[in-house]
């Protein structure tokens, strides 16, 4: 008789023990990348189904490579151990939960045989085969009485894939998530195309919720912040006019600070922020689609934030404040950091409110922020300071890039500074 784990079918070997845990591992990883990009339907499965087979084919490389290990006689009989050990497991399991639907006098002799399968792992001299007796004979058992609560192979597979879900959400809406560059708002430092990695624990826990109303204000997420966003900090948040889109800016200025911009130059607390003039910056203007629109010349600027580590910064050659401050346009695209079709500039802000270069200070438990290109950015200058609970993390690094129909490997892999 073919024998097969009461468990529900577990395998004997390391090859096949991975491959369970790397299909679902898989899936997560597809989640969490594939989730970043717009595509098609059979695109998407075509992707699903790549990231699956990778998993499958690393989880039984590596499981062969560790099954030649354990061929030796200590490996062997470790490996019998942990297999018994998986059984005792199940046993008790059986035990504690079905007893009331087992006769007694199968009972009894699962409880006899949960003993000596016991008393058999927890002696350090018994051999290999001693401890493989025992445990083929626990099998047999509960393969002629205990059959019925075994998990079926269908319930395995939708338990490790809805398991694989959970941690997928899980990961995406408390610890890191995907974003896309679509707009140039961040240029140099961040391009269209460029594909990033959020932390979202570097300032604390944000909780989403569901859309509720509270005495007629809108709560949107629950935050706890254990550390505050510093000064050249890249961070991802939603903003106080529109808590539907995403935005990435960097921070200039934190609460208490007071803030100014004159002829171009950022004043923070009275002192101007450290620019170096690295010469004329050209760039190509793509749309949301990787599309060419134009060419736009700048000026290249490498800014310093307390003594810190430089960034580089754009800006034009202007006349006054008003001429260089333009506002870049944005989708309305769920989890996305997104430009609605081609760059929309307008010659100037008519709106005093939203004149606010200085000097004017920072609130309590907010932050300013700015793009790196300050003459083409939706910024704090539109919409005013940020609340801390409306952050959602600190941009970490670039892991994908791809623009003007190639990809961008130079970018791969780089920390956003």
């Amino acid at each position: 008789m073919k024998m097969t784990h009461p468990s529900g079918n577990m395998p004997k070997c390391w090859s096949q023990r991975l491959w369970w845990i790397s299909v679902p591992l898989a899936l997560v990883l597809a989640y969490l990348v594939l989730s970043n990009f717009e595509m098609g339907y059979w695109v998407f499965l075509i992707s699903l189904g790549a990231f699956v087979s990778a998993g499958y084919m690393g989880g039984y490389w590596l499981g062969t490579l560790i099954d030649r290990k354990y061929r030796t006689e200590k490996g062997l009989r470790r490996q019998e151990r942990r297999t018994g050990r998986a059984l005792l497991r199940w046993l008790r399991r059986v035990a504690r939960r079905k007893r009331d639907r087992l006769e007694p006098v199968v009972l009894r002799r699962l409880e006899e045989g949960i003993q000596r399968l016991a008393d058999g792992l927890g002696n350090p001299a018994a051999s290999r085969e001693e401890l493989f007796a025992e445990r083929r004979r626990m099998e047999e058992f509960a393969e002629e009485h205990l059959r019925r609560f075994r998990k079926s192979v269908v319930r395995e597979y939708v338990e490790s894939i809805g398991f694989a879900v959970l941690i997928a959400l899980f990961l995406r809406a408390f610890f890191i998530e995907a974003f896309q560059i679509p707009s140039g708002s961040m240029i140099p430092s961040l391009r269209v195309g460029d594909h990033i990695f959020v932390n979202k624990l570097a300032y604390g826990v944000r909780l989403p919720l569901l859309p509720l109303k509270v005495f007629g204000k809108r709560i949107g997420a629950v935050a706890w912040n254990w550390s505050q966003p510093r000064r050249g900090d890249v961070i991802v948040f939603i903003t106080p006019e529109n808590e539907e889109e995403d935005y990435i800016k960097r921070v200039v200025a934190v609460a208490g600070d007071t803030l100014a911009i004159q002829d171009n130059q950022l004043i923070v607390n009275g002192q101007p922020v450290a620019q170096d003039d690295r010469g004329g910056f050209e760039y190509n203007e793509l749309d949301q689609n990787g599309r060419f629109v134009g060419v736009v010349e700048t000026r290249r600027f490498e800014e310093t934030f307390d003594g810190g580590r430089p960034h580089p910064m754009l800006r034009k050659s202007c006349e006054s404040d008003r001429d260089c401050l333009r506002i870049d346009a944005a989708c309305d695209h769920d989890k996305k950091l997104c430009q609605q079709g081609h760059y929309t500039f307008h010659p100037e802000l008519n709106h005093p409110e939203q004149r606010l270069w200085g000097p004017w200070t920072v609130p309590e438990g907010h932050v300013f922020c700015m793009g790196d290109n300050r003459d083409n950015s939706r910024d704090s200058r539109f919409w005013g300071p940020v609340p801390l609970e409306f952050i959602k993390g600190r941009a970490e690094f670039i892991w994908w890039s791809y623009r003007e129909e190639r990809v961008q490997w130079e970018r791969m892999f780089t920390a956003i500074e």
